[in-house]
């Protein structure tokens, strides 16, 4: 396993959790740490939880007091710490939606991506027509090209990484006009379904009412050691990211009660909708039959 490489997301969290286990495994309170360090209590609660991002000094000092001997995991928890106190690419963006800026620097890390969406084209296929028509209507012009080059430079950004993906789309995101982009963006979805890291399938008419038509979701899965995390898109109550260790790596994004039991029901109704969702190939023949009868 890289010591580094994941981005500045995954890597604070992975060393949020590791700093939480290695005081666990001391056997000790975090007063009784802070104590000891001369360190208020509510600097190691924000270091454990995400809310702080952690200097060298201040991870050195942790490590001798939790007298950690295994110099390839402190060389682990070093480089972590380096990387998530870089700048990424997602930056310039200024992204206003904490939540949403939470949920990219994980997707920037992530081995697996599981989105499920009836609605619309998920952003991060879409092309710039179709995103530029499905931005904000309130949107000045220059807060809309930026949203539109978020959404392309996130497409460049995991057509480059090739994590496992598969999107759930519901037959009726096909076939909703949008301008005089449809047409295109069908063709990409073929293109992209191509793709060997990619699934595309498509959830038919037939199949009747399903998990998919609460709103749009995403499963992101991750080839170190971090649990799955959930992000629920909502326009009126807001994005949320929920995992079970609550660390999002220094923003101000809110936990949920029940977060394990959460993520496991949406686990399982992901595979339900896999049960009902044409395969790939079929998925294929239906974009390519609307988007020929759209052009």
């Amino acid at each position: 396993m890289n010591a580094s490489g994941y981005g500045r997301a995954v890597s604070g969290a992975l060393l949020t959790k590791a700093l939480k286990r290695l005081r666990q495994d001391s056997g000790q309170q975090q007063k009784q740490v802070a104590n000891a360090l001369e360190w208020q209590v509510s600097k190691l609660i924000r270091i454990e939880n995400g809310g702080a991002r952690i200097s060298q000094a201040d991870l050195g000092a942790l490590l001798r007091y939790y007298e950690l001997a295994d110099q390839e995991q402190a060389g682990h928890l070093k480089a972590w710490a380096r990387d998530a106190r870089l700048q990424c690419w997602w930056d310039r963006f200024h992204i206003q939606d904490k939540a949403f800026e939470c949920y990219v620097g994980y997707e920037s890390g992530a081995a697996s991506v599981r989105m499920a969406q009836a609605l619309l084209i998920p952003g991060i296929l879409q092309t710039e027509d179709y995103a530029m028509i499905m931005t904000p209507a309130h949107a000045a012009p220059p807060e809309v090209d930026a949203i539109v080059q978020l959404r392309l430079a996130r497409q460049r950004e995991i057509l480059t990484r090739k994590p496992e993906q598969t999107y759930i789309l519901d037959e009726a995101v096909l076939r909703r006009p949008v301008g005089n982009a449809m047409p295109g963006q069908l063709h990409h979805l073929v293109e992209l379904a191509r793709q060997p890291e990619i699934t595309i399938r498509i959830i038919p008419f037939e199949a009747g009412p399903h998990f998919g038509l609460r709103g749009p979701f995403v499963l992101l899965g991750f080839d170190v050691p971090l649990d799955d995390m959930l992000f629920l898109e909502s326009a009126r109550h807001g994005d949320l990211i929920v995992s079970q260790e609550n660390i999002y790596s220094g923003e101000s994004v809110p936990g949920i009660d029940y977060a394990a039991e959460t993520i496991a029901r949406y686990e399982e109704a992901y595979e339900s909708l896999s049960q009902i969702a044409l395969e790939p190939a079929e998925s294929a023949n239906l974009i390519q039959a609307i988007a020929s009868a759209t052009s």
